[in-house]
């Protein structure tokens, strides 16, 4: 084993010491010591809890800061004069009361300890709820919007067992019955026996609540009770009265029919991951109906949550649009490394850090990556315990494939949406790749004198257009003249919106001159749906564009359409030919010696067969491994991660809607190119030109 210094070891472990901490939630939920928010120390020496430390926003309440300035309750109410003009006096029990609920309104996590109760999984007993770690992440996130006075839209991507559907829907609760007039929400669930597990949670956490905090008399009994007409929930008194107007339904997706047409202020949808997808039966349109009744305004609130269950799914979709900032909702990401239950105790901790820090850059001999020292040491930098990463190494044993290791305890949102089928690419490179994306600077259209024909490559400029197709991180530099600088490569797609998609990426290769010994970067995307023939057109004036790039276009889809007429009629056999007539710098296949004998004629773009496309992967494998180009799309990464080898050895995107692989093998054609089969980028110097005097005598130039 390699030595590693006293002061590494020392270091790690007490890193390690913070981490475990948080994640043990060690916090004094009365009290409100380490509890989450921004707090103050607030003492009352005859308040039931005399030193606390209160939300911050308690600080400036009238009543706070005049007991505050009395220094006690029963001095306040000696000195204080605002109950003059009142018949009834408020005692100390009374203050007291106040005080809690301002606490209540105010910290959630308070109120959540004090007044709720759940089962005990182990034990089956009714307990406090008191918040763990994962649920504090998704309340501090909460905590942000509803104070910022915006609504809450998140959707959850989670490791599975911490009560994220349990902290949601009470928080949902108390906003309704503390921080606005009304608050109804509903609660979807993917089976009518979850639904009523729900419900019976709802139902139980009332059984020992204290009436007072809502404004009735001490001994009076709350219980919720279901609305035989409507369906609805009601927290009812003694009397059958409803206590507040906020209400809360709960449904299934195999029951839906309650919650359809309804109109409140807040939705949970639980494990939306599992929720079957059917002509009949969509998790679209089921949630677009529940959460279309929902107002755009300030303590609204959606939540869809569930663990991953793979891609290709709503959920998957959903969260994808999420995280690439295309939908009102916030992704949240919860790592099987951020829950306690997930880890094991180590017997000898020094031992375990110098086995983890000598093994950092090593992959074991064994075919799946994720057993070796290099990724254990990823789950360190990422944020894992030493007490976690063991719980991995133990529990990884326990499966044979990784995607179901990763649906059940993902380490990160990537790793989370794996399929099964053997993964071609390393989450590990693709991380790093990563680093390098961002946001386009430019977006929009490339215009000609025309779209089609002689004219399509005249008058070409850039419009900037909020949703333009083109996606622009570097406009093109003609300031020098480089040879060989710039390729654009094409996968063709379909013109639906369920076909393939069309994708024209753009590389500049000017770093990979033989003096600067760098590589090529992506300045350029469009991926869209549209007719061949327009398609080509407008890549050739993106190459035109980018001082007459390469123009490589996949020929496979052209090719296998051959005689077949699309919707306009025109001949696609004829595309690349004819493109070939207007752009000079066209992609062509290099003919053998034999064909060039027979007189065939050049065939133009890269055609994608089965000898080709493990030759290309291969060296797709090869750059990212390496790092070998800059990527600049999330979108590519996102492929990229979820591209993989099924059992019968065939490359591409995992089964289900919208998996794409369209701009993995656009990559992967262009980086072929790049690097196989293009000469270097040269700069081509300007010729020195002789100065030109005038002779006065002749009156003529020498």
């Amino acid at each position: 084993m390699i030595s590693v210094e006293q002061h590494i070891v020392d270091e790690i472990l007490a890193e390690n010491a913070k981490r475990m901490k948080a994640l043990r939630a060690e916090f004094d939920p009365i009290t409100g010591q380490d509890a989450p928010g921004e707090r103050f120390l607030l003492t009352i020496p005859d308040f039931a809890i005399p030193v606390q430390y209160a939300p911050i926003e308690m600080k400036e309440m009238p009543l706070v800061q005049s007991i505050m300035m009395a220094g006690s309750i029963k001095k306040y109410l000696k000195t204080t004069t605002d109950f003059d003009d009142c018949n009834d006096v408020p005692g100390i029990d009374d203050i007291i009361r106040t005080l809690f609920c301002l606490r209540f309104a105010n910290d959630f996590s308070f109120w959540a300890y004090y007044e709720i109760r759940i089962e005990d999984k182990e034990t089956g007993e009714m307990v406090p709820f008191k918040l763990n770690n994962p649920q504090i992440i998704v309340l501090n996130i909460c905590e942000k919007l509803r104070k910022a006075r915006v609504p809450i839209d998140i959707i959850i991507c989670k490791a599975r067992q911490w009560g994220g559907s349990t902290f949601c829907i009470f928080y949902q609760m108390w906003i309704g019955l503390y921080c606005c007039v009304k608050h109804s929400f509903a609660v979807c669930a993917q089976t009518k026996s979850v639904a009523g597990n729900i419900a019976n949670m709802l139902i139980r956490s009332m059984e020992s609540y204290d009436a007072w905090s809502l404004g009735l008399p001490v001994d009076e009994k709350l219980e919720i009770i279901p609305d035989s007409k409507t369906g609805e929930y009601l927290i009812k008194d003694s009397h059958g009265k409803a206590v507040t107007r906020s209400r809360f339904r709960i449904g299934s997706v195999e029951k839906p029919d309650s919650l359809r047409g309804y109109s409140g202020e807040g939705v949970h949808h639980s494990e939306v991951g599992v929720w079957e997808n059917t002509p009949k039966k969509r998790p679209a349109d089921l949630i677009r109906s529940i959460e279309g009744g929902i107002l755009h305004r300030p303590n609204a609130m959606k939540v869809k949550e569930s663990t991953p269950k793979g891609a290709g799914n709503y959920f998957y979709y959903e969260y994808t649009r999420a995280k690439n900032g295309k939908s009102s909702s916030m992704p949240v990401f919860i790592a099987w490394w951020q829950i306690l239950h997930d880890t094991l105790p180590i017997d000898d901790y020094e031992d375990f850090v110098i086995w983890l820090v000598s093994h950092k850059d090593e992959d074991f001999p064994n075919e799946n990556w994720l057993d070796s020292g290099r990724y254990y040491w990823g789950l360190w930098e990422q944020g894992a315990t030493l007490e976690g990463i063991q719980w991995y190494r133990h529990t990884r044993k326990s499966f044979d494939d990784f995607a179901d290791m990763a649906s059940e305890a993902p380490s990160n949102d990537i790793e989370a949406f794996q399929h099964s089928g053997t993964k071609v690419f390393s989450i590990e490179h693709i991380e790093e790749l990563k680093k390098g994306c961002c946001d386009p600077k430019w977006r929009g259209e490339l215009y000609a004198k025309d779209v089609k024909g002689a004219d399509a490559l005249e008058g070409i400029h850039f419009d900037n257009i909020t949703n333009g197709r083109l996606w622009v991180w570097a406009k093109p530099d003609t300031s020098i003249k480089v040879t060989n600088r710039y390729l654009v490569a094409v996968d063709v797609g379909g013109r639906t919106k369920k076909a393939d998609w069309s994708v024209i990426r753009v590389f500049d290769r000017f770093a990979m001159q033989k003096e600067l010994g760098g590589k090529p970067i992506l300045v350029a995307e469009q991926r869209y749906h549209t007719d061949h023939d327009l398609l080509a057109y407008d890549a050739a004036r993106i190459a035109k564009w980018y001082d007459n790039a390469l123009l490589v276009i996949e020929s496979n889809t052209l090719e296998t359409r051959d005689r077949e007429r699309d919707v306009d009629g025109n001949m696609t056999e004829f595309i690349l030919d004819t493109l070939a007539e207007i752009y000079d710098n066209l992609y062509a296949r290099k003919a053998s010696a034999e064909q060039i004998k027979q007189g065939i004629p050049q065939r133009y773009g890269f055609h994608t067969n089965t000898s080709t496309k493990p030759q290309i992967i291969a060296n797709l494998v090869g750059c990212i491994r390496d790092q070998l180009w800059i990527e600049r799309s999330e979108y590519c990464c996102a492929e990229l991660a979820l591209y993989q080898k099924n059992d019968k050895g065939q490359f591409g995107a995992p089964p289900g809607e919208g998996m794409h692989d369209d701009v993995v093998m656009c990559t992967a054609i262009a980086l072929w190119i790049c690097y196989c089969d293009m000469e270097l980028p040269v700069i081509i110097k300007k010729k020195p030109t002789r100065k030109k005097t005038y002779d006065s005598n002749s009156a003529s130039h020498i």
